[in-house]
């Protein structure tokens, strides 16, 4: 359908069959499975099976699958070590003590490392010497990527979101390539997106059209005039130097104008328009790299303009510029890598990393969306959602502008706010609509103190301990919790218009069901910590005129009275899991890509970086653009 659409366009889609194959074919089809070592059978039935046997097979095994999981449904050893989707399960479930449900005996800490150590050192073996990069898909630019390419291409703006149609998410981002699929639709809107941005930009005059068409020399060959216009526009806009044959295939346009007639800046408009719809301009395939002689290496350095693609998306969501591209055309860019990183990350593109990655990570894209009661909370207005918002954002900002530990996003006893949020807070001496660093009481230190947090984890007309615990789990700690078992009442339909007590009261009922204990044991108490903000992000002592109980206990047996002292042990106790967490939606979200057990390595390579460096955010960003993943492909 694709090459259908553009047949007419020279350089288009019909040049590029591969391009529709290639988005086609799911993922898992191109993973190569790495070799296991030795003996992994011997190990499991000395060690690994009977641990099983002890505290497993009773619900998962001889027919009976909770939760999925059946040990002996496979034929034999090899198809259930096989079965990777399995272990994966089972090794969250008993590295988070989800597993065994509470009330049954529980494994000895040695015996659940043993299970994690087996399963990632045998299951999801990598060998550390040669770790795999992963699968690079060709992926198009999302909205937010494709309206800064305009800018900085053209140096107009454009109205994106009118122009183009929504993007797709997965694993939690709008940049991943197996999810950002192309529609006729999608062809049909880019041809009138790049009509609207080159009639923005190509007004008679204005410094973009010089600077994208530049007056040609007295007495210069207009052909030889016009291929040096190309040749510049094509290298921006493609992220690498064009073939000679694509050139004279956009000279064709320039040479019709000419017969014509017209004045060959015509031409140029149209080839730039044909460029504007062309797979190299609207999708990152950074396949390029020579492959290497020795058949036993199945990696390769991707080369230094695709280096200067992924840098530019990863940093800024936009095109390298004039100097990255300069570096790699001169084959400087690795040489130069940190001097370049330290630059784009003090440049004001660099905002994109807080909105597009942070601003995803965090769920601070839905913040405007928020619609609490307003017969409960009638001082909340789309002005505060936007003043919550930028709190966030400008604390997230001050981590990089600093490049401060990244713990400090939820153990900072600081914040940003302006008049209108600190009197939502009740923080006096703040006046006027800039924002400004204030203090913070302990029990509000960091984003999870955050209105927007709170906001975004509530319902409309009250606070959801579930829903705030699971972020907790998610976003901060990298610990999903597992679905909820089917054919179970919601909780919400019973509590809606129950005060605190009550609710703390039925959580606990819906806990003593052994199908939703293992789950709201991990979850409950985390939201609980924090049940003394309202669903607006506002403190309270009660609730209903009932006191409200922010005690909690902790799987681990770690208690707690409050908030504060949750937000303590969040930022001492699971400083690492939040570390691993930053890390691995970091390159989840640089690599434009689901990460795999085999990303292992890379997300343990990444995170020593960082704690040589004391979990500074700078560092950490190196360490991803370093990354085995990010520097290297897969191939063939």
């Amino acid at each position: 359908m694709l090459a259908i659409a553009c047949a007419g366009c020279a350089g288009g889609w019909h040049a590029f069959p591969w391009i529709s194959a290639r988005l086609a074919l799911p993922a898992a089809a191109e993973t190569r499975e790495a070799l296991p070592p030795p003996d992994p059978e011997t190990d499991y039935l000395a060690s690994i099976q009977p641990i099983l046997a002890r505290h497993c097979f009773d619900c998962h095994s001889e027919g009976i699958r909770k939760g999925g999981v059946e040990f002996d449904a496979h034929r034999d050893l090899d198809t259930l070590f096989a079965d990777r989707d399995l272990w994966a399960k089972v090794r969250d479930q008993i590295d988070f003590h989800l597993m065994p449900p509470p009330d049954d005996p529980q494994p000895t800490p040695e015996e659940r490392q043993a299970l994690v150590s087996w399963i990632d050192n045998r299951i999801f073996w990598v060998d550390p010497a040669n770790p795999d990069p992963g699968v690079v898909t060709m992926r198009r630019l999302n909205r937010a990527e494709y309206h800064n390419t305009i800018r900085d291409l053209l140096g107009v703006e454009i109205d994106t979101p009118t122009l183009l149609p929504p993007d797709d998410s997965g694993y939690g981002f709008d940049n991943i390539g197996d999810v950002l699929t192309v529609s006729a639709a999608h062809v049909e809107r880019y041809h009138s997106a790049a009509a609207t941005a080159l009639d923005a930009a190509l007004v008679a005059g204005s410094a973009s059209h010089t600077r994208l068409i530049p007056p040609r020399p007295h007495g210069q060959d207009v052909r030889a005039w016009a291929t040096g216009v190309l040749e510049n526009f094509a290298l921006r806009a493609f992220r690498r130097p064009p073939e000679t044959d694509e050139i004279e295939r956009y000279l064709g346009r320039v040479d019709a104008a000419i017969e014509r007639g017209e004045e060959p800046a015509l031409g140029l408009r149209d080839a730039f328009e044909v460029m504007l719809v062309s797979p190299w301009f609207l999708f990152r395939g950074e396949l390029s790299g020579k492959d290497p002689i020795d058949d036993q290496v199945d990696k390769v350095l991707i080369d230094e303009f695709a280096l200067a693609s992924r840098l530019s998306y990863f940093l800024w969501s936009s095109m390298p510029d004039d100097r990255l591209l300069g570096l790699a055309g001169r084959g400087q860019l690795r040489a130069s890598l940190d001097d370049e990183i330290a630059r784009m990350l003090a440049s004001p593109k660099a905002d994109a990393l807080v909105s597009d990655f942070a601003g995803q990570w965090l769920q601070l894209r839905d913040v405007p969306l928020l619609a609490p009661d307003l017969k409960r909370f009638p001082d909340f207005d789309a002005v505060l959602a936007t003043d919550m918002r930028r709190e966030t954002e400008e604390l997230i900002k001050l981590v990089l502008r600093e490049n401060l530990p990244v713990h400090t996003l939820i153990s900072a006893d600081f914040t940003f706010v302006n008049e209108r949020l600190a009197r939502h807070y009740g923080i006096p001496d703040v006046h006027g609509d800039g924002f400004r660093r204030v203090a913070l009481a302990p029990e509000r230190r960091g984003i999870l103190g955050h209105a927007s947090i709170l906001t975004l984890t509530s319902y409309p007309t009250r606070t959801s301990p579930v829903l705030r615990g699971k972020y907790i789990l998610e976003t901060i700690l990298d610990t999903p919790p597992p679905p909820p078992p089917q054919n179970i009442p919601p909780l919400e339909s019973a509590t809606a218009d129950a005060g605190a007590a009550s609710l703390r009261a039925e959580l606990e009922r819906h806990r003593a069901d052994p199908n939703c204990s293992a789950c709201h044991a991990l979850i409950d108490p985390l939201g609980f910590g924090l049940e003394s903000f309202d669903a607006t992000g506002r403190f309270r002592a009660s609730d209903n005129n009932l006191p409200i109980d922010t005690s909690g206990k902790l799987l681990d047996g770690t208690t707690f009275a409050g908030p504060a002292e949750l937000l303590d042990i969040l930022a001492t106790g699971y400083e690492d899991r939040f570390l691993h967490s930053i890390t691995s939606r970091m390159l989840t979200y640089a690599l434009g890509r689901g990460l795999t057990p085999l990303d292992r390595p890379a997300i343990d390579a990444v995170k020593t970086k960082a704690r040589e460096n004391d979990t500074r955010i700078i560092p950490l960003i190196r360490a991803v653009i370093h990354s085995v993943p990010f520097q290297y492909r897969r191939t063939p």
